[in-house]
This record gives structure tokens, C-alpha cells and sequence, in this order.
């Protein structure tokens, strides 16, 4: 069976995405969508150093206490934690504004329009990070 995860591409698919629902106005998916391309980011770079995924799928094994088998909410305060090294914190330290996705959840997908945090902006710029992070890795060969 091939790999069917590409942490690296998905982010970067859903991006995309997200950018052609912020130019035509559909702003509480396009919200969704940077939460989504900022995850898959951060965990490409954490394949990239060492986390564990399964050798068929390419699916992040999760490790306890750690949980990087989650969504970009939690994943943000487990980024600082993985055991790297300093060139891993280099890519972290490109990502300043990560701590933006405090406030996203996949709830959000059920919820009222008029109900989810006005914090696009936010989770833009912070995707914006993820995405130019990704490219640097890639350039520096340390995501493949």
C-alpha cells in the first residue's frame, strides 16, 4: 500500500483553498481551512524531526504524554515540547504567531456563522507563517 499521508501537500492544498474562500467572501470556511493548513504543517515539520508515524499509512503514532496526534488548538502547546534539534526550533521560531489558533476548534464546522471567533485575520497571518516555514524546509531539504 502506498503512503496516503502527505502532511506537507495537504497543508499547503488546504491553504490554497482557504485563500479562494477568503477572496470570494466564504470567511468562516476559509478560517477553517487556515486552522487546517497551519496543522498539517507543523506536523510535516514534526515527521521531518523524528515523530513516529505509522510505516503503511504515514499517520502520526501517538506517544504519551505528548499529543501530537490532535488538532492545531492543542497542537500549539506541543509544538515547544518536541524533543528537536535547534535546527527543528529554528523552523518553530519562523512561526511566531502560531498561539492565534487558541481560539480555533473544529467545532466550528456545526456552528452559526455569527458565532465563530471573528479571528480570520489572525489565523491567516499565522497560516501565512506555517506555509512560508514549509517552504523553507523544503528548500533546505529537511521536509521531503
Amino acid at each position: 500500500m502506498a503512503k496516503v499521508v502527505d502532511f506537507s501537500g495537504a497543508s499547503k492544498r488546504h491553504y490554497h483553498d482557504a485563500e479562494l474562500l477568503l477572496t470570494n467572501s466564504r470567511i468562516p470556511n476559509a478560517g477553517h481551512l487556515f486552522g487546517f493548513a497551519a496543522e498539517c504543517g507543523i506536523k510535516a515539520l514534526l515527521v521531518s524531526y523524528g515523530l513516529q508515524v505509522d510505516k503503511t499509512t504515514g499517520d502520526i503514532i501517538e506517544k504519551k504524554p505528548f499529543k501530537y496526534k490532535t488538532h492545531i488548538n492543542v497542537l500549539i502547546n506541543n509544538v515547544q515540547t518536541f524533543p528537536g534539534s535547534p535546527a527543528y526550533f529554528q523552523y518553530v521560531q519562523m512561526m511566531p504567531k502560531l498561539m492565534a489558533f487558541s481560539n480555533w476548534h473544529t467545532s466550528h464546522r456545526y456552528h452559526e456563522e455569527s458565532s465563530i471567533p471573528g479571528s480570520h485575520n489572525n489565523w491567516h497571518e499565522a497560516a501565512k507563517e506555517v506555509i512560508k516555514m514549509l517552504d523553507q524546509a523544503l528548500a533546505d531539504g529537511v521536509i521531503v
